[in-house]
């Protein structure tokens, strides 16, 4: 028995006629007859009387029948509700994330860019990152690091360099470069969304001593405040620093690069190999695309291109 015999069922019940059913259909009268007595053979019982040249169901057939069309219902809701299902996940962007506040940046930008699409993200792990993707909680992963499983792609799309952004009134800001000595007095104003107070710790304990953080926040708009009030450095990425001077041209604000090699932040993307992209997620790696690549020309352009 298949959705085929079932759909001839269902038109010669209807017309009470094979000949009209078979037109319908486009088949054949001997290969409809033969059809539906294959039917009445696999369930063991005639469905339909013959009568003066027509044909009737009888009380097993309206019983038949009935399950038929609900079969049929039930089958035709299953499949809108597929398609429905679809043509949202094309649009709707699952997206993990463990890159410290990139996203506050680019998803406004990117909401603005294709309303049409809706977001869901999470801050994960490198190893929640690579969990979600293979039981498809999220459909694209931003990572700063490569993530290992082989059913895993994973596409490095840029890398960002940290730099230090200080008033151009600061005693460091006349010197070329800075190190990480030259900071043994500084006040650090630290975007904790953005950068790891333990990597702070880390690169100045290399040279005998705890950084002195007068300012732990989680505002970039207060980072550049306090900047430009000459109440401190932060470390922050080459574009961020870039972004604020282009801003706020006047407020005084300098970049300067770090002689000692922190690590920088890389931007990769990961996917599942087997998972075909939706319109969001093609959408999204353009946006990212693009995104990057002005970045960089707006770094270029400020005269910061060899911090790159």
């Amino acid at each position: 028995m298949d959705l085929t015999q079932l759909k001839y069922f269902q038109a010669v019940a209807r017309t009470g006629n094979i000949t009209r059913a078979a037109s319908e259909l486009y088949v054949t009268q001997p290969n409809l007859s033969k059809s539906i007595s294959k039917l009445e053979e696999e369930l063991g019982v005639a469905l339909f009387d013959h009568r003066k040249g027509k044909i009737e169901l009888n009380d097993y057939g309206r019983m038949f029948l009935s399950s038929v069309d609900i079969a049929f219902s039930e089958l035709n809701a299953g499949v809108q509700n597929i398609q429905r299902m679809y043509a949202a996940s094309q649009y709707m962007l699952s997206l993990g994330c463990n890159i410290r506040g990139y996203l506050a940046d680019q998803l406004p930008a990117f909401s603005t860019a294709h309303p049409e699409i809706g977001i869901r993200q999470l801050d994960c792990s490198a190893q929640q990152l690579t969990e979600h993707l293979l039981d498809r909680t999220i459909n694209l992963a931003l990572s700063n690091e490569p993530l290992s499983d082989d059913r895993i792609s994973f596409q490095l799309m840029g890398s960002k360099k940290y730099v230090i952004a200080l008033h151009d009134q600061h005693p460091l800001a006349s010197q070329d470069s800075v190190s990480f000595g030259d900071l043994r007095d500084a006040t650090f104003i630290c975007d904790t969304s953005r950068f790891q107070l333990d990597s702070l710790r880390q690169a100045c304990q290399a040279y005998g001593f705890l950084p002195q953080v007068g300012y732990e926040i989680q505002s970039t708009d207060l980072v550049y405040g306090l900047l430009a009030a000459n109440r401190g450095v932060a470390i922050v990425p080459v574009v961020m620093g870039c972004h604020m001077i282009a801003i706020h041209p006047n407020a005084h604000i300098r970049i300067r690069p770090i002689d000692d090699a922190l690590p920088p932040v890389i931007i990769g993307v990961g996917t599942l190999k087997n998972q075909a992209p939706t319109q969001a997620t093609d959408l999204f790696l353009q946006f990212l695309q693009d995104t990057l690549l002005q970045e960089e020309q707006m770094v270029r352009d400020l005269g910061y291109g060899y911090l790159l």
